[in-house]
């Protein structure tokens, strides 16, 4: 993933712990789905998730797991760098899949993350 500013590593974390939660509620949709409803249409030809593969290449991302969070802070992060329409997508799903929503504190999820 190369070198990340603040804002880019923000989001690369957000997405990271956001899918260790998906994971751990099992849900039937990943960050990919999301980030595919979230920005296919509106990026067109340019559209681009290929660098959701690479989440873990950075080291504060991947140590990202290890830190305290929630889906609260999670969708804090997406909000705050502008990546309101994932969070929109993730609500979306959650309601397509009647998935209730409760706040869960997930203290330091310290596990490697691998996928398929």
């Amino acid at each position: 993933m190369g070198d990340m500013s603040g804002d880019h590593v923000s989001v690369a974390k957000a997405l990271y712990q956001l899918d260790f939660y998906l994971e751990q509620i099992d849900a039937p949709f990943d960050i990919y789905d999301l980030y595919e409803e979230a920005y296919r249409e509106l990026r067109g030809k340019y559209y681009d998730e290929s660098w959701l593969d690479h989440l873990d290449d950075h080291p504060h991302v991947r140590e990202s797991l290890d830190e305290n969070f929630t889906l609260q802070t999670i969708v804090d992060a997406l909000l705050r760098t502008g990546h309101e329409p994932v969070v929109r997508a993730l609500m979306r799903s959650f309601r397509r899949e009647q998935i209730s929503v409760t706040q869960r504190f997930i203290d330091g999820a310290s596990r490697q993350k691998g996928r398929p």
